[in-house]
């Protein structure tokens, strides 16, 4: 019974980050603890990486620095840089300009507690999720989870 278990949580983890994203992480933006998730945005079958900062230093009242990078030939472009990020983190069903819409949960500072829809711009995501819509839940996959 242990066994299966195990089993199961081992085949729900995220794959491990590669080699050249977590030396983007630790060097570029220079974070030493996170949860991480790996999801295709844009259609290219090349996954991109979620980074959810979980330091003291990364981290406030109204919730944590989220990033996204996405694979270049050169390395990572962060495509989302967002501050007060709540968890949970999904990739949503639903898409602009081509990229999937992702969902980040806000809560703080008077805020009703809700979910936010972020939005592809054509460059990037916004980076203030409190200042994005309200999703209204639609379907959609956890990336990153607020369970342990």
């Amino acid at each position: 019974m242990i066994a299966l278990a195990a089993l199961a949580l081992l085949s729900s983890a995220s794959p491990p980050l590669p080699a050249a994203a977590r030396a983007h992480v630790r060097d570029v933006l220079r974070i030493e603890t996170f949860k991480s998730a790996q999801a295709d945005l844009n259609g290219d079958r090349k996954p991109e990486i979620f980074i959810y900062a979980t330091g003291r230093e990364t981290c406030g009242s109204g919730g944590c620095n989220l990033y996204v990078l996405s694979p270049t030939r050169a390395g990572y472009q962060v495509v989302l840089r967002a501050s007060v990020a709540q968890l949970p983190i999904r990739r949503l069903e639903s898409a602009t300009r081509g990229w999937r819409d992702i969902g980040v949960f806000v809560a703080g500072g008077g805020a009703k507690p809700h979910e936010a829809r972020l939005r592809f711009d054509g460059k990037r995501y916004p980076g203030n999720p409190s200042m994005a819509p309200e999703s209204g839940n639609p379907p959609g996959e956890i990336l990153i989870s607020d369970t342990p």
